[in-house]
């Protein structure tokens, strides 16, 4: 089965295609901007401090006593952080542990491990972390003779700018991302327009507009598009005004031969009557065809009526006469007037009043009980009932029911489920008539054949306390309202 996606479901996509591409773009410019940044930032900053240092320890190593005192390294430490250039404090750890530093905050302990090794080769090492809830790049020498020097540079200033541009780059993504769910929303309008356009034709065409064409404006595919579309439109056209040329010719068909046959059958039916009255001077075979003529003129005059009929209602001419009826006497009088009352049990609960046309509610009664006698077996039971909305009137028998294969096609016209009797009285058009004439009423005509438990067919018709107006305004034709007759 095709599935249909609304345009007004599209434009929420694109709108959100557009916005998850400028997601993935911003996000990836920048992160990879923010870390770039940040590498080169922090780079720059070791940099600094690595030749910094240098000096520094230069210095230290220029002006420090071989084996110098504790007095004498707390006053070198005091002098190398009064030094000008770059802000540090320094950590001077002496061989037995002591140490002297520049800041409260920082100790022996605060130097990392990671130092170790390089400053006792007496080497220049150089790490970032994090001592005292702060950023450092820490570098530390041990001069010949003297304490290993730890100098520890913030990184306060680079870390407040890396984070300033985060928040740039955070803030320029997330007006990129509504900016591009703007364009995507005014691109989707103009977008979705033809399709919109198109959809709506298609509404008109489904509703029977067949005029409705697309314009062909431009050379992009929503001018391939409208030009596709009006060509499928033309010869939808054509082809439902062919067919409908045809089903009147049809109609008109069915109606003249109907019309034309009236004739000719009423003086044949007249004449076999006749001839039935005089069949006790006939021999055998005189009597055999008088009876067969009889009974084969009848039902052409049966199937000419029934055509006549279908013609009425196909060309919307069937006449409605509207009258309150009691549903139960109806169905009660239709069964006495045919001398079934033997051969029919009939429930009703009570009065049943509905408006409608008691010749045609008579003549879908009728077959529905007669179709029962002849296809079922008895018992035929008929049950009428009524709710405040609806009159519902259920035929069923006892006989071996419809076949499944049969029970979608009962109601088509000359469609019998028991082909191998083409000879008996229906022609095939009873159940088709009895079905429009329910669906004239406003109601319709169903069948149910559970195996092996007979046919049961259902008239379910509204019920009604007036005559409906010419365009059946449920409203006013229904009984949901005030009150039920």
């Amino acid at each position: 089965m095709t599935r249909i996606v609304s345009v007004s479901r599209l434009r929420p996509r694109l709108v959100a295609t557009f916005a998850l591409v400028a997601v993935l773009t911003s996000a990836g410019v920048a992160v990879t901007s923010y870390y770039l940044t940040r590498a080169r930032v922090l780079q720059r900053a070791e940099t600094a401090a690595e030749a910094e240092a240098t000096a520094v320890f230069a210095d230290a190593v220029a002006t420090l006593p071989d084996n110098p005192t504790r007095p004498q390294i707390l006053a070198l430490v005091e002098r190398l952080k009064a030094r000008g250039g770059a802000e540090f404090d320094i950590v001077a750890v002496a061989a037995d542990g002591t140490f002297e530093t520049t800041s409260l905050s920082l100790s022996a302990d605060s130097v990392p491990g990671a130092l170790a090794s390089p400053v006792d080769r007496s080497r220049i090492g150089l790490v970032r972390a994090t001592a005292a809830k702060e950023q450092f790049v820490v570098v530390g020498a041990r001069p010949a003779g003297g304490p290993a020097l730890y100098l520890f540079f913030p990184l306060d200033n680079p870390l407040d700018d890396l984070e300033l541009l985060r928040n740039v780059l955070a803030a320029a993504g997330v007006a990129a991302v509504l900016l591009s769910a703007l364009v995507g929303a005014l691109a989707a309008r103009g977008l979705l327009r033809p399709l919109r356009e198109t959809r709506n034709a298609a509404h008109r065409l489904e509703v029977g507009l067949l005029g409705t064409r697309l314009p062909e404006e431009g050379g992009d595919e929503f001018a391939d598009l409208g030009h596709a579309f009006n060509r499928m439109a033309e010869a939808l056209e054509k082809s439902i005004g062919d067919l409908r040329a045809l089903e009147a010719s049809h109609r008109r068909f069915v109606a003249d031969v109907s019309h034309e046959l009236r004739t000719p059958l009423t003086a044949l039916t007249t004449a076999a009557d006749v001839l039935e009255s005089h069949r006790d001077g006939l021999d055998d075979a005189g009597s055999r065809a008088a009876r067969l003529l009889v009974r084969e003129s009848h039902r052409l005059a049966t199937l000419v009526e029934d055509l006549m009929e279908i013609s009425r209602l196909d060309a919307g001419a069937a006449p409605m006469s509207w009258e309150p009826v009691d549903v139960a006497g109806l169905v009660g009088s239709a069964v006495a007037t045919r001398g079934w009352g033997d051969q029919v049990e009939m429930r009703s609960t009570g009065a049943v009043t509905t408006v409608a046309d008691p010749r045609r509610l008579d003549a879908v009664v009728a077959n529905l009980i007669g179709n029962a006698q002849e296809h079922g077996r008895p018992p035929v039971r008929v049950l009428v009932t009524a709710s405040a909305e609806e009159v519902v009137v259920v035929v069923d028998d006892a006989g071996p029911g419809i076949a499944p294969d049969h029970l979608d096609r009962i109601f088509d016209r000359f469609y019998k489920a028991d082909p191998a009797r083409p000879g008996g009285r229906g022609s095939g058009l009873g159940l088709a008539i009895a079905r429009e004439n329910a669906r004239m009423h406003g109601g319709d005509l169903t069948v149910a054949s559970p195996p092996g438990s007979g046919a049961t067919f259902t008239l379910r018709l509204p019920r009604r306390v007036a005559e409906p107006l010419p365009a059946g305004d449920p409203t006013v034709t229904t009984a949901r309202h005030d009150r039920v007759l």
